[in-house]
């Protein structure tokens, strides 16, 4: 009898312990770097609510014993705070340190930049591969039999689309070199997942891009990058 007698006053002491209203003041401070005052975000679970705090500033929030108090800032990871098994006070005073959250880094490939007279050679090259032996009306008289071969056997064509192909990855890798050459000069701000978009809006001529200036190729391309940066942004707007 008086075992159950203990048992029901320790059980509504428990329920009172439980039911103690307190009030948590204190101040939160970068773990890392104690020059940085994080503006801080504390959080009642229970209830759901918060207050955002003035960065440097002490913060006070009221809650019950049993409440999990969650603190965190931009950035940051969050941390719980809970005082149900600590001796009852009616003010908690705490320093709270918060550390940054891991940030995880997207894998980025990285490219050697070309020397531009190394790009300048490739471009030199471009549309200038020839598979065919006989080209216009007088190779078709001088070597007639090479000249319908190549036009209209099955092998023939398939060299020619070959060359074609080859040509075209030439002019894409030379386009791409010079992306990231004018992206570390500052002409224009491309991201390595646009490049195909890009070259695909800049639809450059072969014959402009072997034989153009250096300076008449860059102010191009720099001028069909802004065309291209406000394109997408209308169509962004669009989708909305």
């Amino acid at each position: 009898m008086k075992t159950a007698f203990f048992l029901f006053c320790f059980g509504l002491l428990t329920l009172e312990i439980a039911a103690q209203s307190i009030e948590v003041r204190g101040k939160v401070f970068d773990k890392i770097d104690s020059t940085v005052t994080p503006s801080a975000i504390i959080i009642n679970k229970r209830i759901g609510t918060g207050l955002n705090c003035i960065p440097g500033m002490p913060f006070s929030m009221v809650g019950l014993k049993t409440d999990t108090f969650l603190i965190t800032a931009g950035g940051y990871e969050v941390l719980r705070i809970c005082f149900r098994d600590s001796i009852f006070k009616t003010i908690y005073f705490i320093k709270i340190g918060l550390q940054m959250k891991p940030k995880m880094l997207s894998v980025v490939a990285i490219y050697p930049i070309r020397d531009l007279k190394e790009i300048n050679a490739q471009r030199a090259t471009i549309g200038k591969v020839q598979t065919r032996q006989t080209i216009g009306v007088v190779d078709a008289m001088q070597s007639p039999i090479t000249y319908l071969y190549e036009r209209f056997s099955k092998d023939g064509k398939s060299r020619e689309l070959v060359s074609i192909l080859e040509n075209q990855d030439n002019v894409e890798a030379i386009l791409k070199e010079l992306f990231i050459l004018y992206t570390s000069a500052g002409v224009i701000t491309l991201n390595e997942n646009e490049y195909a978009n890009f070259i695909r809006y800049l639809n450059i001529s072969e014959s402009f891009l072997r034989d153009s200036s250096d300076y008449d190729l860059a102010v191009y391309v720099r001028f069909h990058f802004l065309l291209f940066q406000n394109a997408k942004k209308t169509h962004n707007r669009n989708q909305r």
